[in-house]
């Protein structure tokens, strides 16, 4: 019982980690790095249209803004239901999300003034002040200026939040792809206690072998079924172990590396080949490590492991027991052996 107790909680605890990786912190993580990259291509389509002054104010805004803003909307409910988010953290994002729409707001002020370059600059100043803590306008040159995230008091941008949420995701998706101490004593207690469950049964068996000449005990046949698992638990954990160290990196790279400028090129190119800094590349890399990082056939095992093992437990005592009494009437004085 205490060994596949402790089995059990080890091994239901990788897989939970597991899960929580792979269907709520990473695709999040996605969804955070897209509507980020989405913004900042939106602001540079946004003054490079309103350049054009009356052309601008006339035709509107280019198809590539308007995606890219409703990319983002998407992107952003898409993490406040993914359940990664605590309740504060929600608040948080919602507040972004109203954000989101004060900008685009302002953008088309900016538009409606388009012949107005005083108007519409200063509207678009405000408007990239809202998305970034540090206005630089695009240029021909640098048509996506950097956009560094602000810290403490300073961080009231929308890329500020949305820095600030990725960065306490990433904390939460590298605690639970650490070894936890509770997981590291579990699966010692786990191993000890299977050795000696394993040499207790085998001992049982030679001596119910070599004194009441039973070759094969069938509850203790039955109850050691459960062992023959071990080894595909085992090794189902390892590689859930692995795929969970495998995709903190790949977090990081979302948050890090990528860029509205990668994303462009991507979307103008969809046939040069993945671009490894690019979205959706890391969220491909991401979802086939962590869907590679288990033995598919063992889903839905973990919560059956430990009333496994407490039923075996309850199947030895009973035959141990049973035993015990045969062999108590056959070492009786005055039986006959």
């Amino acid at each position: 019982m205490v060994a596949f107790g402790a089995l059990g909680w080890a091994y239901a605890g990788v897989r939970g980690d597991s899960a929580y990786i792979r269907d709520r912190a990473a695709p999040a993580l996605v969804d955070l790095a897209d509507a980020r990259a989405s913004l900042l291509i939106a602001q540079s389509e946004a003054e490079r249209n309103l350049d054009e002054g009356r052309a601008a104010e006339l035709s509107g805004l280019s198809e590539r803004y308007r995606t890219r803003v409703a990319r983002a909307t998407q992107s952003l409910n898409q993490v406040t239901r993914s359940g990664a988010l605590t309740v504060a953290e929600e608040q948080e994002l919602r507040v972004v999300s109203a954000l989101v729409v004060d900008y685009t707001g302002w953008i088309g002020r900016a538009q409606g003034h388009a012949t107005d370059a005083v108007l519409r600059d200063a509207e678009l100043t405000y408007a990239r002040s809202m998305l970034c803590s540090q206005t630089v306008a695009a240029t021909g040159k640098d048509p996506y200026p950097k956009c560094p995230a602000a810290t403490g008091s300073a961080a009231t941008s929308i890329v500020d939040r949305v820095t600030a949420l990725e960065r306490r995701l990433r904390e939460r998706l590298a605690d639970r792809a650490a070894w936890g101490a509770g997981t590291i004593t579990a699966a010692v207690v786990a191993t000890i206690a299977l050795v000696l469950l394993a040499a207790g049964l085998w001992r049982t068996v030679s001596f119910l072998r070599r004194r009441f000449r039973i070759r094969l005990s069938i509850p203790l046949a039955a109850a050691a079924l459960p062992l023959l698992a071990v080894p595909f638990l085992t090794a189902d954990a390892l590689l859930a172990l692995h795929a969970q160290h495998d995709a903190v990196p790949v977090a990081d790279a979302l948050a890090e590396r990528t860029s509205p400028r990668t994303e462009t090129v991507a979307e103008e190119r969809p046939f040069a080949g993945p671009d490894p800094r690019a979205i959706e590349t890391l969220q491909v890399r991401i979802d086939a490590d962590l869907a590679d990082g288990r033995l598919a056939f063992l889903d839905g095992v973990a919560p059956f492991v430990f009333p496994t093992g407490l039923a075996a437990a309850a199947l030895i005592a009973g035959a141990l027991h049973t035993y015990r009494r045969e062999y108590l009437v056959v070492t009786r004085p005055g039986a006959v052996s």
